[in-house]
């Protein structure tokens, strides 16, 4: 049974845990794993920083063995961007293909959706990852453009990312 709520101060731990884990795969985000600059103390900061902002939400999924995933929406600073957040969702390699994405996704736009604050969530995800283009898609993200060629990796390859979009509010 997987159960999505509010990330806590005590989550600190396992969420860097798994952050770090997910990022050393080296395949579904920009950073790489020694490139994070996040340690205990400033990813509990930046939690507190989101808890005071009406246009920010972080969120966990915790299983029988605790937290496999986790989501954040980040709303802007300046006030022209404010009204956007921008949505990041990561999942621990033993339990992805289990839906833990799709509840963290929908339990995001339902938070946006009930948040005046929010009017649009965005999100970027590699071209070469269709599963999740594809969930974004189903869930109502619209493509709102590419980045062909941003980003090259150690071997040489080139890969390029797609925007995805979705106003949750008129």
């Amino acid at each position: 049974m997987l159960r999505i709520r509010d990330a806590s101060e005590s989550d600190v731990p396992a969420l860097l845990r798994l952050h770090l884990d997910v990022l050393a795969e080296e395949r579904w985000f920009i950073t790489a794993a020694n490139e994070l600059q996040h340690d205990p103390f400033t990813l509990l900061e930046q939690l507190k920083d989101m808890r005071r902002r009406a246009n920010c939400g972080w969120w966990v999924a915790v299983g029988p063995d605790g937290i496999v995933g986790f989501a954040t929406a980040i709303g802007g600073h300046l006030r022209r961007i404010r009204h956007v957040a921008r949505f990041e969702v990561m999942v621990a390699k033993h339990a992805r293909g289990q839906g833990v994405g799709r509840q963290l996704t929908e339990h995001a736009i339902a938070w946006a959706q009930a948040n005046p604050a929010v009017s649009k969530l965005s999100l970027a995800v590699f071209d070469d990852n269709p599963r999740a283009i594809a969930l974004y898609s189903a869930l109502g993200f619209v493509e709102e453009g590419r980045r062909p060629g941003e980003y090259v990796e150690d071997d040489g390859r080139v890969r390029g990312d797609v925007l995805m979009a979705m106003r949750v509010q008129t």
